[in-house]
């Protein structure tokens, strides 16, 4: 593993699972490293035990009590260095941000719209360590 590796850790979370074991092997093969979860409760467990995530992607519609906009904001508030990025076919842009979110994307996207938003959400070649 390189030395970035650490600096660049996605949590994808998404129920559909065809949809999530795409969206891990585009960013995978993007070079980053990848933690999937079906759900926000599982999503906030796995962000319990890997506090080097620096972005959490996330859609909107998810079955359980708190839906994707709702992850957002409590990921905001329990892991703030953390950015999120809400993907959805059915949630507006301004709804996104307006729950704390860094980055939008609609369904369906291509691949490298993907891989961009995570880009665009955390600038990796500014990251330092203290």
């Amino acid at each position: 593993m390189d030395q970035t590796a650490s600096q660049r850790t996605i949590l994808v979370v998404e129920d559909e699972i065809f949809i999530r074991m795409s969206a891990v092997a585009t960013l995978e093969d993007a070079g980053f490293l990848v933690l999937e979860a079906k759900n926000s409760v599982e999503a906030l467990e796995i962000l319990s035990r890997h506090p080097e995530t620096n972005v959490l992607m996330t859609d909107v519609r998810m079955p359980g009590l708190m839906d994707g906009l709702a992850l957002v904001a409590r990921v905001q508030i329990d892991h703030p260095a953390i950015r999120s990025i809400v993907v959805s076919a059915n949630a507006p842009g301004e709804r996104a941000r307006n729950a704390g979110a860094f980055g939008f994307v609609a369904k369906p996207y291509l691949p490298k719209t993907m891989v961009q938003a995570v880009h665009d959400t955390v600038p990796w070649h500014k990251v330092t360590h203290d």
